[in-house]
This record gives structure tokens, sequence and C-alpha cells, in this order.
């Protein structure tokens, strides 16, 4: 019995790894933000990639900017929705993707009182 609860572990083990998922999602959000120091909500449309390659997180890539930001999301859950979020200092970054609809949202919440943020939504491809 006890060989035959290692060998299901074993096999459990590797079909988590053989089925990792790398994927790049490129998403056009619509985007409402307010910089520090301003009063009103501004509003543009932001081109992102968020790309895995590791089934654990998420690297941002700004194309107005083209820049890839340095702190990644981690990935929380990846069934029907991609759900990933990071937490720095005074930041918190959520992401959620719906793979059904490839619809998604993307906020920055500055915690210090002195930024508002962001908040994005929008479609996505899944490329």
């Amino acid at each position: 019995m006890k060989k035959i609860s290692l060998y299901v572990f074993l096999i459990l083990m590797f079909c988590n790894f053989g089925f990792a998922q790398n994927f790049t999602y490129h998403c056009k959000l619509d985007t409402q933000f307010m910089n520090k120091g301003e009063t009103i909500w501004r509003n543009k449309f932001i081109n992102f990639s968020f790309k895995s390659t590791d089934n654990k997180t998420i690297s941002i890539f700004d194309h107005e900017i083209e820049v890839t930001y340095k702190k990644k999301l981690n990935i929380l859950s990846n069934d029907n929705r991609i759900f990933a979020i990071t937490m720095e200092k005074s930041l918190i970054k959520t992401l959620i993707i719906d793979k059904q609809s490839n619809f998604a949202t993307y906020s920055l919440s500055y915690t210090d009182g002195e930024r508002i943020g962001q908040y994005g939504i929008g479609k996505c491809k899944l490329h």
C-alpha cells in the first residue's frame, strides 16, 4: 500500500510539472489614473503584455513607455481566471484575467496617502 501511495504521489507531482503553462496575454486596457499632486482622474488606453514562463509569477511589459516592470506579480490562482498580486511598501498591484472571456482588470493602489493610483479594464489576446 505504501508503494502504491508513493507511485501515485510521484505521478501526480510529475503531472503537475508537465502541465505547467507558459502564457502571454496582450491587453488593451481603458485606464483611469491620477498621478501624485493631481486632483482629477484622467483616462487613456494602455497596452500591456502579461507573461508567465514559470506559472508562478507574471512579468508586466508596458508598451507605452517600453519598459518591463522589475517587480513581478505572484500568481495565486490559475484555473478559469488568472489572479495575481504583488505588494510593496506602499503599493498593491492586482491582475485578474478571465480565460473564458479574455476580459482583464489591472489595478495599482497606493497606501501612502499621497498618490491615488490607476485602474484599467479591457480585452486581452492570448499568444
